[in-house]
């Protein structure tokens, strides 16, 4: 019995020490690191905490850990490895970067001429993803007939996310012809140079920028003539349209400044016409037989016929301004000759041709215009005669310009106040300044009883220049 009893007990002993051993040996095996999953994932562009992966440490602490993410890149699709690392002990976890969302867009339909190519791109917008995309439609389409054509537009990302939304693609078969705006016979000093294509515009019922092109090849700067020059527009369907304009070559020569001489001569000039007044004025110079100058602008246009019947009355035709407003005129030397090119123009569709006679708003004297362009004045005084032009002051006035239908006594003594050789006198034709007309007779009287003559301005004229403030 006893035996029996110690073979028992020896059997214990032996399958605890057994026991024992097994559990020593998984202990032994077990990894000091336990991660919940060997393969982790997170979405790109996101923040990943390697410490986060890890599921339980056996024997040692987190902070025993040392923790090498160097590798990952989450800015990019892949598969990296995260290495912890305790003592001599090593291990490896796989975190893969993926993107499961799929891109996100606005999209919008598309109206093009039939014979233009269908980019695809021009109707989507706002397109977000956190990887590059590409676009295309879902099915080869053809967009060979004019209508309207249902397309299905499609996002995809790099991870194969698709985004897919419905558009329409309306095919129009354009047939009308582009045009061109602000054509216009133009004027050029020998050996001068000229932008053919300035102040001109291509216009289209459905191209926003059709081409525009100019053939100037017969043109001869250097020598005197009329020549043709051919404008060319066409739009994104190929229609074309094609003009043919004059430009005359002319030998430029600059009116003389004239000063004093011992002729008695006065020049009566009238600014801001045409007006409601400007037949009662040529009335007036009728009745004494007299001869004048108007400097007109483009502020009276449905008295423009007046232009052309004090033109043929012998009258001379200056230009004042086209739009009078100085902040225009004066904003700079180009918008200044922009502003004469109109007024010439304009006068040339009265008269045949564009005069050569200027007065500047306010006189070659003022000061507004610096408020505008410091300096102008000075430019001006000099290019005008660049190009051919004459400007002329005054040295007399009537006194009208400091306010309408002044008594015409203060009128008349005013403009009978100059004693001088060649009197140029400033006065207005404009609605407010009747007195003026009423005035005339009376100034007309007093300088032909003191022996002067009446004359209109022409390129032998006494040429009053004030002193230049700008």
């Amino acid at each position: 019995m006893k035996k029996n009893v110690k073979i028992a007990l020896g059997g214990i002993i032996l399958l605890l020490i057994g026991v024992s051993v097994f559990i020593g040996i998984q202990l032994w095996n077990q990894p000091i690191i336990e991660f919940y999953n060997k393969n982790e994932k997170v979405e790109i562009k996101s923040e990943i905490k390697p410490n986060d992966y890890i599921k339980k440490i056996h024997g040692y602490e987190m902070e025993d850990i040392v923790i090498d993410d160097s590798e990952v890149n989450l800015e990019k699709l892949g598969t990296y490895v995260i290495q912890y690392k305790i003592n001599d002990n090593k291990y490896e976890l796989k975190l893969e970067v993926v993107d499961t969302q799929a891109p996100t867009f606005d999209i919008h339909d598309l109206d093009i001429d039939l014979g233009m190519s269908v980019n695809v791109e021009d109707m989507v917008e706002s397109v977000k993803d956190q990887t590059k995309t590409k676009v295309s439609f879902k099915e080869d389409y053809s967009f060979q007939e004019a209508g309207e054509h249902k397309v299905i537009v499609a996002v995809e990302d790099e991870a194969g996310n698709i985004t897919e939304k419905e558009a329409i693609v309306n095919i129009v078969k354009d047939e009308e012809k582009p045009a061109l705006t602000g054509l216009k016979d133009l004027t050029v000093a020998l050996n001068g140079k000229i932008d053919y294509l300035s102040g001109i515009k291509a216009i289209d019922n459905r191209d926003p920028k059709p081409k525009m092109s100019v053939d100037s090849s017969q043109v001869n700067l250097k020598k005197v003539g009329t020549y043709s020059i051919q404008y060319t527009v066409i739009d994104r369907s190929g229609n074309q349209n094609t003009y043919t304009k004059k430009i005359s070559v002319v030998e430029n020569k600059p009116v003389a400044t004239v000063g004093q001489n011992g002729n008695k001569v006065v020049y009566l000039t009238f600014d801001d016409g045409p007006s409601s007044n400007t037949a009662k004025i040529l009335k007036v110079l009728d009745q004494y037989n007299v001869k004048a100058t108007f400097f007109v602008t483009g502020n009276g246009q449905k008295y423009n016929y007046l232009i052309k019947e004090a033109h043929n009355k012998g009258h001379t035709i200056g230009l004042h301004t086209y739009t009078h407003s100085y902040s225009k005129v004066y904003a700079s030397v180009n918008a200044y000759f922009s502003d004469l090119d109109k007024i010439g123009q304009m006068v040339k569709q009265q008269i045949g041709f564009v005069p050569k006679y200027i007065r500047f708003p306010g006189g070659a004297s003022n000061t507004v215009s610096r408020k505008y362009c410091k300096g102008i004045m000075s430019n001006l005084t000099k290019e005008v005669q660049n190009r051919g032009y004459q400007y002329y002051d005054w040295n007399a006035s009537t006194g009208d310009a400091s306010g309408n239908n002044i008594a015409v006594k203060s009128l008349v003594k005013q403009g009978t106040a100059s004693k001088a050789n060649n009197i140029m006198i400033l006065a207005h034709d404009t609605q407010a300044k009747s007195t003026t007309v009423e005035a005339l007779p009376q100034i007309i009287e007093h300088y032909q009883s003191l022996g002067y003559v009446f004359k209109g301005i022409d390129d032998n004229t006494f040429t009053p220049h004030q002193h230049v403030n700008n």
